[in-house]
């Protein structure tokens, strides 16, 4: 029991780790939050707190990500143009990756403090950008 309590401590302390248990609880809760809504009874309130929590746990991720450019900032620039790519197609699907990763991250920071309320504009077409960039980012990783 107390190598698992280590572990998890371990895991929890580095930001990835963290990371990880909160997008795993999120999906999770997702995941059970909507099946559980979708039966009737004291199961269905259940469901609709489950996904009260994955709600806030994807918030909690949101507001992390605050925090991810100055690193996504260095590794591009660090990885440049990849001039130590032996391939040269891999070389520019991966720039292009970290061009769309890097305009990701402005795009999500603005439909968020529109939604905080601290920009008065409209979330909506910001959140469609960052949701298409996310999408195109993963695409371009399944491609290299």
């Amino acid at each position: 029991m107390a190598k698992a309590v280590s572990t998890l401590v371990n895991v929890l302390e580095s930001y990835r780790g963290r990371d990880r248990m909160i997008r795993t609880l999120c999906y999770s809760c997702q995941l059970l939050g909507g099946v559980l809504t979708q039966k009737h009874g004291e199961k269905q309130q259940c469901g609709k707190s489950l996904l009260l929590v994955a709600s806030q746990l994807s918030h909690c991720r949101t507001v992390l990500r605050l925090f991810d450019d100055l690193s996504m900032l260095a590794y591009s620039l660090q990885y440049g143009l990849g001039k130590k790519e032996k391939d040269c197609l891999i070389r520019w699907i991966s720039v292009l990756g970290n061009i769309i990763d890097q305009l990701y991250y402005p795009c999500e920071h603005l439909a968020w403090a529109a939604d905080a309320g601290i920009l008065h504009i409209k979330s909506d077409k910001w959140w469609t950008a960052s949701t298409a960039l996310w999408g195109l980012s993963l695409m371009v990783g399944i491609i290299r």
